[in-house]
């Protein structure tokens, strides 16, 4: 499996240096006010559905999955494979983003106290893990190029529903008030969710890559 997950990094070497060379940049305009600085949660989330896409990508290109099937790693070492390398991106990629924010913070760029733009990373982080876990065992057995629409409404809706609520409150529109310990819950909360969609999604794709026919 470590054979697997090294030979993923090296393949996508180049587009995860590119990919974080963007957040750089993105920070630079965030710097000079072009942009808010949620963007860099935003690409936190890209990354972490397009990284893993692209893998998945390009192993359908090679029929690497063919081979890979055979070799001691076996169907299972394959999923963990994939799924590790999901979570070693979405953590590269958010430290990266936590550093920029919190650069800017240091250097007064932004106002926000650092707790929050911490927040912010982890929170994008979790939707994109919860995201992952929808998505990975429709790449695993159907390939990136069929599942690519269903990876792209289901970002939309969920980040849009969340862009769609922050526009209402910030308009003034009265929304649901959520009780005082719910709503101290609720990030806690939503991370066990994240953390167990992605657990349950493994044990999903297990089940599916085992009766796979390459």
């Amino acid at each position: 499996m470590k054979g697997l997950l090294y030979k993923d990094i090296v393949v996508l070497k180049k587009q995860i240096s590119t990919l974080l060379i963007f957040v750089v940049v993105y920070g630079g305009f965030c710097m000079a006010g072009v942009f808010d600085f949620s963007i860099i949660g935003v690409l936190v989330s890209v990354f972490g559905l397009t990284i893993p896409m692209s893998s998945v990508a390009l192993d359908d290109a090679a029929h690497w999955d063919r081979y890979a099937a055979a070799t001691p790693a076996g169907r299972k070492g394959i999923v963990a494979g994939k799924y590790l390398f999901t979570l070693l991106v979405i953590l590269v990629s958010g430290l990266a983003g936590t550093a920029i924010m919190l650069g800017m913070s240091a250097t007064g760029l932004i106002d926000n106290p650092p707790q929050e733009l911490v927040v912010v990373i982890l929170s994008c982080a979790a939707v994109t893990l919860l995201l992952d876990a929808v998505i990975l065992p429709f790449l695993l057995k159907y390939g990136a190029e069929k599942v690519r629409i269903v990876s792209m409404i289901t970002f939309v809706l969920i980040f849009g529903s969340i862009v769609l609520l922050g526009g209402l409150a910030n308009n003034g529109v009265n929304m649901p008030q959520l009780p005082g310990w719910l709503a101290a819950a609720l990030p806690a909360v939503f991370a066990l969710v994240s953390v167990g969609g992605f657990a349950l999604s493994f044990a999903v794709s297990l089940g599916i890559y085992d009766r796979k026919e390459f």
